[in-house]
Parts: C-alpha cells; sequence; structure tokens
C-alpha cells in the first residue's frame, strides 16, 4: 500500500498543466483530493481524468480564486464540510508573466502577485487550523529557479520578485511550524515540459545529459514524491533542480 493511501492532499491552480499531474499520480497512489482551480469546471474536468485512472479516488472539488481574499476565507467553510484536515497542501497555483516589465500591464502585475504571494499568504492563514489537525502535514511550495537570487536569467522582474517573496514566505513559515512537526517543502524547478502521466510514451521517457530537452514533469514530481515519503524525522526543506547539459532552459 502506497505511504499516500487515505492522505488528503489539496492542491491549488488544480485545473490545468501540473496541478493536474499532481492530482493523478497523487490519487493513483491512493491519496483522497481536494481540488482548488479558478473555476469549478477547470476543477471537475481535473476529476473526470483522475477517474479514467483512479476510478475509486475520492475527488472533491472547489473554485478559489486566488485574487479574491474574501473568497478564500469561505473556501475554509467548504472544506469542512467535507473533511476536518488537510495532511498535504500544495502551493501550485501561478500566473506567469511573459513580457517585458514595460510592456506588462498593471492589472497583470497585480494578479501575479496576488496569484503567487497574497492569496498563498491568505490561504495558508485560513487552512492552518485544518492542517494542524494531521498528525503528519506537509505544506509544498511550487516556486522555480526564477526566485533565486543567483540566477540572472532575463525575466520579468515583477513575476521573479513575487515568487522570491513567497519563497521567503516558506521559510518564515517553515520555522513557525517546525515545533509543531509539519514540514515546509520549497521546490525550485527549472522552466520543465508538463508531460502527461496519462502518455506514458512520454512520462516515462528517460532523458540524458546530451539530450537538447528541458526537464519533465515526471523529474519535479518525483522530488516532491521523495520529500513526502520520507520519514517525519527528516525534512527536506528545499530542492534546486536545474538542466544537468550545459544548455539554457531557465536554470
Amino acid at each position: 500500500m502506497s505511504e499516500f493511501a487515505g492522505k488528503k492532499f489539496f492542491i491549488t491552480g488544480a485545473g490545468r498543466e501540473f496541478g493536474r499531474t499532481l492530482a493523478i499520480n497523487f490519487a493513483k497512489m491512493g491519496a483522497e483530493l481536494l481540488l482548488s482551480a479558478r473555476t469549478l469546471e477547470r476543477a471537475r474536468a481535473t476529476e473526470s481524468l483522475v477517474k479514467q485512472v483512479a476510478p475509486q479516488a475520492t475527488v472533491h472539488c472547489f473554485a478559489a480564486d486566488l485574487t479574491e481574499t474574501a473568497s478564500l476565507r469561505a473556501l475554509r467553510g467548504e472544506i469542512e464540510g467535507v473533511t476536518d484536515r488537510i495532511d498535504v497542501l500544495i502551493h501550485n497555483a501561478a500566473f506567469w508573466l511573459k513580457n517585458d516589465l514595460l510592456k506588462t500591464e498593471d492589472s497583470d502585475i497585480a494578479r501575479a502577485i496576488a496569484t503567487t504571494l497574497t492569496g498563498p499568504i491568505v490561504l495558508t492563514k485560513h487552512l492552518l487550523p485544518l492542517i494542524e489537525n494531521s498528525v503528519a502535514a506537509d505544506v509544498v511550495f511550487l516556486n522555480g529557479t526564477t526566485a533565486l537570487r543567483g540566477n540572472m536569467r532575463p525575466i520579468n522582474e515583477a513575476f521573479s520578485s513575487a515568487k522570491a517573496a513567497q519563497s521567503l514566505f516558506a521559510e518564515r513559515l517553515r520555522h513557525r511550524l517546525r515545533a509543531k512537526g509539519i514540514r515546509v517543502l520549497t521546490v525550485y524547478p527549472p522552466d520543465f515540459r508538463n508531460t502527461s502521466p496519462l502518455d506514458p510514451s512520454q512520462w516515462d521517457l528517460r532523458r540524458n545529459s546530451f539530450d537538447d530537452l528541458t526537464l519533465s514533469a515526471r523529474n519535479v514530481f518525483e522530488c516532491i514524491r521523495f520529500a513526502l515519503s520520507q520519514d517525519r524525522i527528516c525534512a527536506i526543506d528545499e530542492i534546486i533542480l536545474s538542466n544537468n547539459n550545459g544548455r539554457d532552459f531557465g536554470n
């Protein structure tokens, strides 16, 4: 039996890309899922994909807009309607700013900061009582190498600053919760290809250091799975990933 069987995973940004990857894989390992997305329809679309590979999985779907703090306050009540605890909270949601700072709309900067920083802080605050109800809780932040001070890759400064601030929040949260046995993990991947676990030919593809390829979602997922599966006395605080082929893939 998987070490995740029966554990309750709350995943933000579960309506697309890597959020769906997390949901599918942890459901296959027996986890009970609490999925949030900007719209309920997106979360339910992920639920449908999960049921293809894990038909017995228990899945609860929620609409949660990280830019709307009032909705985050209400979300806790909705969650308490189906469970009294959260074992693993994964902050996966993000709003990418792809343009140069001078060409980025002010509203998009505000949305990126709210989705990456303000929303996760407020959401964590409201979910902490449920997290503390777990006998073995973890909080995971899917961040990125853009948050690291030594990463000089050209990137939208507002986005990288929001990610860096999220990293600091995770550090302070880790300090706060360690005495309660709650682990806080931050993962810093470079750009990676979101290969689907529903496509074994791509998901299982092994990449070597001579391939002109980015990392895959499997590489990132396996790091998260490894950290969460450790004995409780072992806390892996941070994982920094890079492409090991000498090319600039956003390390």
